[in-house]
């Protein structure tokens, strides 16, 4: 089960020695200033963890296509041109993953 905003506020405070009213604080800042620099199309790297950026994916034309189930042909309509946020690790990120083993102890 993914770690809660509250049980992420209290680690924080324990670890870092602040109060959890200055950890809510920090955390709120840090989120308003991911959120303005995606906002303005910027990449965000987060402490090395982290790559957030911003693509723009290009509208497409209609096509012809197959219907799997029949074999009929059939014209798949045209997508607009849209905004997509990609997230990707980065080193520090990647190189705390567990080993498969403890994977898939964990997931399974």
């Amino acid at each position: 089960m993914p770690m809660t905003q509250t049980q992420l506020i209290t680690h924080l405070a324990e670890e870092t020695e602040l109060s959890k009213a200055e950890v809510k604080n920090v955390l709120a800042a840090l989120e308003a200033t991911i959120l303005s620099e995606i906002g303005n199309a910027e990449k965000f790297k987060f402490a090395g963890l982290v790559q957030l950026e911003v693509k723009l994916k290009d509208a497409t034309k209609a096509r012809e296509g197959r219907n799997p189930a029949t074999g009929e042909t059939i014209t798949i309509g045209p997508k607009p041109a849209s905004v997509q946020l990609k997230a990707r690790p980065l080193a520090k990120a990647k190189n705390a993953l567990p080993t498969v083993q403890k994977a898939k102890k964990k997931l399974a």
